[in-house]
């Protein structure tokens, strides 16, 4: 396995595992968690379901975005053309 590989699998494809992951963990969560008076904390927090699963979802896919726009940013870098002349000052 070469470097490029390497660096495409740890710099671009597991950040966006990662988002997705925390995304799916957050709908997971919003689907499931049990947050009535009767649960695990004794108090009544279902007002806080849709805004902790809300930013959960915020923060993965913005990892996921960010991955990509880097991602994208440097395919479109490979693919210009560069000539061996350095730039006119």
């Amino acid at each position: 396995m070469n470097s490029e590989r390497v660096r495409a699998l740890l710099g671009v494809w597991m950040p966006m595992i990662i988002g997705l992951w925390i995304i799916v963990t957050s709908v997971l969560f919003y689907l499931t968690a049990d947050l009535s008076p009767s649960g695990a904390f004794r108090q009544d927090l279902e007002s806080w379901r849709l805004v902790c699963s809300g930013g959960v979802f915020f923060v993965g896919g913005v990892m996921i975005l960010s991955t990509y726009g880097r991602y994208r940013k440097a395919k479109e870098a490979q693919a210009e053309p560069t000539s061996g002349a350095p730039p006119a000052p």
